[in-house]
């Protein structure tokens, strides 16, 4: 473990957590943190040096979703995969926004059905009483049951309203709740509202990175956290930080990565240079927020690039920047697909085809080689598409191209 130690990022390790605050706030942390914790390090000291050069006042609402996180929301010493992340990502906002009066800070946390008992919802609640939270205002936190939110009535999408159950939600839901209930605030000054993962592995503190450009006066509505792609971001993996070209280009499911977005680049332009749409790691303006909410149809993984089509086809591509950040992988307690091309990713494509038929196609329909990839995609069934990203795989020796990649589909149709 010694030999390792100064590899790994670990985010149950509370002691870690705070090292790397530290070494921001440029004191050395005590003994040798390695690659990781510095390169997280720099990255919120970054942060912080861009929110302080943004005028105020700024109010900052944090939200996410929860489904079984009662392991990770308590300390390593209650459980295993503890993280303590409720503590950690508030110890993250006070060390961003300390010394900085005109920036506030609220998180609104949402239960998205947790079937644990206590659910992770009742663990929170109990967290926030303890440490003595306030319920609002600066410094606000609020606990949130997408259950509640149902049968209250309160409206915010018509397919939203429709959702009879938390069971038709897939953390999308939770998040759309949370996001309505943020925008909802009346804060002063501009109001930036972000949406992340329960977890710990993107540092809150990060969050300057975001907010700078939509404060910054340029048309920006949406900064969107990478953790792969652009220079700068960092993936920090079990065997420590990574960039790119090694962040994409040593993933065993590379190419089903790299298909994944050439579909999705061709199918839906406007989000082309946005190349992690999954990223737990988002903010927005709020009052451009506001009126694309009651537009959201989806639930699940689509979630995101919903949102960000609508953001788009509103504000324009432009009003939507991309960020590097530091991200750790989060393997403990988290259920990923496998690396082999199967039903779960050719879903995943299908999903891309679903959100371009009902938001894209009506506006802007594709044509030349764009319409020829759509066309192959709706024909492909699962031995066609693991037979297409074998061959991918195959053809890929000595290729350095990554998001950049483009098949010709006269190619793509040989393989099948």
């Amino acid at each position: 473990m010694e030999q390792t130690s100064a590899l790994v990022r670990d985010l149950t390790d509370s002691d870690q957590n705070e090292a790397v605050l530290t070494l921001a706030s440029g004191d050395p942390a005590p003994g040798d943190r390695g690659p990781a914790v510095a390169a997280e390090a720099a990255a919120v000291a970054r942060s912080r040096e861009r929110l302080a050069a943004v005028p105020g006042p700024v109010h900052l609402t944090v939200v996410w979703a929860m489904y079984g996180e009662t392991g990770r929301i308590v300390p390593r010493s209650q459980h295993p995969h503890g993280e303590d992340f409720v503590r950690a990502k508030v110890r993250q906002l006070d060390w961003l926004t300390a010394g900085l009066p005109s920036v506030t800070w609220s998180i609104v946390a949402c239960d998205d059905g947790c079937p644990d008992q206590p659910s992770s919802a009742d663990v929170m609640e109990r967290i926030v009483a303890a440490e003595g939270y306030p319920a609002s205002g600066h410094r606000g936190v609020r606990v949130l049951r997408l259950a509640d939110v149902l049968t209250s009535g309160a409206s915010i999408s018509p397919e939203f309203d429709r959702l009879t159950s938390t069971d038709q939600s897939r953390k999308g839901g939770s998040i759309l709740a949370a996001l309505a209930a943020a925008v909802a605030d009346d804060v002063p000054g501009r109001h930036v509202v972000a949406y992340t993962d329960a977890d710990l592995s993107a540092n809150l503190a990060q969050l300057g990175s975001l907010v700078a450009p939509i404060a910054g006066g340029s048309g920006v509505v949406g900064a969107l956290g990478q953790r792969y792609g652009l220079e700068g971001a960092v993936l920090v993996k079990p065997d420590g930080p990574h960039t790119e070209p090694r962040s994409t280009g040593d993933k065993p499911d590379k190419l089903i990565v790299l298909f994944r977005h050439y579909v999705r680049a061709l199918l839906i332009p406007s989000l082309a240079h946005v190349l992690d749409t999954q990223a737990g790691f988002k903010a927005f303006d709020a009052t451009a927020l506001r009126p694309v909410l009651p537009e959201m149809t989806s639930f699940n993984e689509t979630f995101d690039v919903e949102l960000l089509i609508h953001l788009a086809q509103r504000y324009g591509a432009e009003a939507l920047a991309v960020e590097p950040i530091v991200f750790t992988e989060d393997f403990a307690a988290t259920n990923f697909p496998s690396v082999d091309p199967g039903a779960r990713h050719l879903a995943m494509v299908r999903q891309v085809v679903d959100l371009y038929d009902r938001f894209v196609a009506p506006v802007e329909p594709v044509t030349g080689e764009a319409a020829d990839l759509l066309d192959l995609l709706r024909t492909l069934d699962l031995d066609g598409y693991v037979r297409l990203i074998e061959q991918l795989r195959a053809d890929d020796a000595g290729d350095p191209t990554l998001f950049e990649r483009r098949w010709p589909v006269t190619e793509l149709r040989e393989y099948l």
